[in-house]
Parts: structure tokens; sequence; C-alpha cells
């Protein structure tokens, strides 16, 4: 078996950049289904290489963009953390389409899935509810749920936008200094990411992760969570779509997993069966965790079954 991994590049929905993408295979085993990755904030599609791979081997054909703003699909130093002068929330929702109907032409005969992590499962539910009958299966992780309440800062943000220019940088401090609140012990303000030292330390050292969001994200990435929190989501995702909703147990995004039940109990009551996995212990990057040869699996075993 050779894992075959190729880079791509596709216009984006802005009709201005260029979108950076992988693509995993194994070029000699049987091909079971092509799996869709949708990254996080701040970080980029080559840190899913292990868990790419991990599939390939399976049988899956993987593929997964750099949002805007991330990785090689910002083309400046300048441009890393800043999604759009309007509307980057729907652009990076687009985009994931875009390479879906890319793949879609590729391996027209295979089902297709969505997997999204941390701001790409906001992505991932934005996605299923304006393109879900194109899926065969959604797998959120590391997801969460605002309150509705949370609308009312979308206002003051576009004001802040419009006064100070999209482009101006924002701290993220205060986010990780709220994350790792009640972590013993705590070596750095990225510790809420993972339990496992050298993950943290990757991250940290990676010059295309930790960039602090301009005020444009900031803006696009309030307007994305609302949506996907918001309470018309869970009808508007295809009745018959499975879903998987996997987190650590000890996420901070995922409110220690009670926001994890709530996307849950919400699509309950919109006449959904998610299927919900949390680990225990783990925080909010389940795929690089001591225990990430588990999360691999419980997502095969998954996917076998739907």
């Amino acid at each position: 078996m050779a894992i075959i991994k190729k880079e791509a590049y596709f216009l984006s929905s802005t009709g201005i950049n260029k979108i950076r993408c992988n693509i995993w295979e194994d070029d000699a085993a049987e091909k079971k289904g092509v799996f869709q990755i949708a990254h996080g904030v701040s970080e980029h599609i080559d840190r899913y290489d292990e868990f790419a791979r991990f599939l390939a081997e399976n049988g899956y054909v993987v593929c997964g963009n750099d949002h805007l703003g991330h990785g090689k699909s910002a083309e400046t130093e300048e441009d890393l953390g800043f999604f759009a002068e309007e509307d980057g929330d729907l652009r990076m929702v687009d985009d994931m389409h875009i390479l879906t109907r890319i793949m879609k032409k590729r391996y027209p005969d295979l089902p297709y899935y969505l997997f999204g992590h941390s701001m790409g499962s906001f992505c991932a539910r934005n996605y299923a509810a304006a393109f879900g009958d194109e899926l065969c299966g959604l797998i959120l992780c590391g997801t969460g749920e605002l309150p509705s309440s949370a609308v009312v800062l979308e206002t003051p943000i576009r004001f802040l936008c419009q006064r100070l220019g999209p482009r101006t940088a924002v701290s993220n401090a205060l986010f990780d200094k709220i994350s790792t609140i009640g972590i013993k012990g705590k070596k750095t303000d990225k510790d809420w990411l993972s339990l496992n030292e050298e993950n943290v330390i990757r991250y940290i050292e990676d010059p295309l992760c930790g960039t602090e969001l301009k005020l444009g994200g900031i803006r696009d990435l309030i307007s994305l969570a609302n949506s996907a929190c918001s309470t018309e989501w869970p009808y508007l995702v295809p009745q018959d779509l499975p879903i998987l909703l996997i987190s650590g147990a000890k996420d901070p995004v995922g409110f220690n997993g009670r926001g994890v039940i709530a996307v849950c109990d919400n699509l309950e009551e919109a006449g959904h069966m998610p299927d919900v996995i949390l680990y225990p212990g783990d925080r909010h990057e389940i795929l690089n965790e001591d225990d990430r040869e588990k999360v691999y699996q419980d997502v095969l075993n998954w996917l076998s079954t739907h």
C-alpha cells in the first residue's frame, strides 16, 4: 500500500483568493467513500495528515482545504486571520462546497461524508443546512452550542469593522486565558487544546497556527457560530442524514461536554437521532490526544455502519 498525498488549488467563492486543498488516497485500496475535512480556526489542513492517512489506508479518499485566511490559502502573513471583506462565514462554507463538487466529479459513485472540527464543525453545520442532501454522513468534532443571546454580539462587531477596518488585528489572549481556567499545573495558555504536551508544543511552534484573527475574522466567526446554533438549524438538516458528535469531555469549546449534549438534544427535538461519543479526560483536539487511535477507530466503525 502507498498513500498518495496531492496538493491542489481552486478559485475561492470570493472570486479573488486561491484555496489550497489536500487529497489523500491509497492507490491500491478499494475505495469505500470520500471523506472531507473542515479544519478549525487558526490552524491548517496539514495537521490532519495522520488521521487522513489512517482513513486512506482503510479505503477512503480524504480531502480538505485551508479555509480563507488560513494555511496556504493565505497569500501573505498579513492575510492570516482575515477571511473576507464581507460575508467570510458564507464564503468559507461555499468554498467547502466547491471542493465537494470537484471530488464528486472525480468519484461520482462513492458515498460522501463531511467531518468538521471546532470552527470547522460550525462550518459543517451550516454546510449541512444548505447542502446536506449531498451527504451520506456528518461528523461534528469539538463542537459546541452558543446561547441565542449571542446574536447581540454581531451588531457591535460589525460597527467596529466599519470604524476600524476588518483587517484590524485582535488578540486571542483573553479566549486562551478563559479556556485554561481550571487546568491545574498548566504550562502554556494553549494547554486547553490538548493533554498531549507534544501536540501543544507543535501547535505553538507552527507559524501557521495560533495566528490572531483580524476583526473581520471575529465578525465572521461569530456569525458562523450563531447560524450553526440557531433554533432553526436542526430543522434545516435533512432528517435522514446520519450524524455523529465526538468531543473531549474536558473540551472548553463544548463546555466540558454540556454543549455537545445540548447540540444532541436540539437535533433530537427536530427528529434526528445523532450518535454521541465523549472521551473522558480529553480536551479540544481529540485527534491529537494520546488515545487518538481509539478516536480514529470509532470514526471508522461509525462510517462502516452508515
